[in-house]
């Protein structure tokens, strides 16, 4: 029992340890922005130009268009990329890692 409290405790510890900042989310948007570009232009030079301009200019928001929620262990992370007060998008952060749960778009209802 004395094991499996420590073992416990040990990953808690490394999840709080994990637990990705702001900065972590700037640089996850820098390349979910840029890959999702490059894939719905479907590629090239002009694609390759976009995407990186595009990862660059909404990361560089970041702290202006995205709430941060900390739970110790994990964050959410919700997007309002047109200042219109509605979530455009979220994420969740935990073991240094991102999950998209809904995607992130500018468009009203999708």
């Amino acid at each position: 029992m004395k094991k499996l409290a420590a073992l416990a405790v040990i990953g808690a510890a490394l999840l709080i340890v994990t637990n990705p900042g702001m900065d972590d989310f700037q640089g996850f948007v820098r390349t979910y922005a840029a890959d999702r570009i490059q894939r719905e232009m479907g590629g090239g030079p002009l694609s390759d130009l976009l995407s990186g301009a595009g990862g660059e200019l909404l990361a560089g928001n970041v702290s202006e268009i995205a709430e941060r929620e900390s739970y110790v262990v994990c964050s959410l992370y919700t997007l309002d990329l047109d200042g219109d007060g509605r979530p455009n998008g979220q994420a969740l952060g935990v073991a240094g890692q991102f999950i998209v749960l809904n995607e992130f778009t500018s468009e009203d209802g999708g």
